[in-house]
């Protein structure tokens, strides 16, 4: 085997590497933000309704408490997410521990899980949506006006005596 040979062939090796590297790395280290919501649902014409508190533990650790209304984050690297929840329905009830083992969709970056709509057993259309965050709009900066005076010679400020 001559030395061109084998430099193009160790050349190749090297780029077919890096692209199989670059591809585990997407699927395994991808990140995703995902949003948990503790936020009353209405689906296919019934409601579902928010719980009085969740606290939201992921490796032993507590990410965020959720009462009524109110949404938490944490952000999950790869594509599998497990998270236990320990549930409060009613104001000084008793307590419920529940594990959610959830694979997220490749295509979404932000992510927002309902729990109440999960913990309900619904489809997976109805508790996951995308988290669109809304553009804020500058507003556009206003033009001067040309006025006019009581004998209709028009005083704009912006333009020029001509003489």
């Amino acid at each position: 085997m001559s030395n061109k040979t084998r430099r193009i062939l160790f050349c190749t090796g090297a780029v077919l590497l890096l692209v199989l590297i670059a591809g585990l790395m997407f699927i395994v280290g991808r990140g995703h933000t995902v949003y948990l919501d503790n936020k009353t649902l209405e689906y296919n014409g019934q409601t579902y309704s928010a719980m009085h508190k969740i606290e939201v533990v992921q490796n032993g650790k507590t990410l965020t408490k959720l009462n009524k209304r109110e949404r938490g984050m944490a952000t999950n690297i790869g594509q599998n997410f497990k998270i236990t929840l320990i549930v409060t329905k009613e104001k000084k009830g008793a307590e419920e521990t529940r594990e959610i083992q959830l694979k997220l969709p490749y295509s979404m970056d932000g992510i927002i899980i309902n729990l109440p709509a999960y913990l309900a057993g619904l489809p997976q259309e109805a508790y996951l949506s995308e988290f669109i965050s809304a553009a804020e709009q500058e507003p556009e900066p206003e033009e001067a006006l040309p006025t006019e005076d009581e004998f209709g010679i028009s005083t704009d400020m912006d333009s020029t005596p001509q003489g």
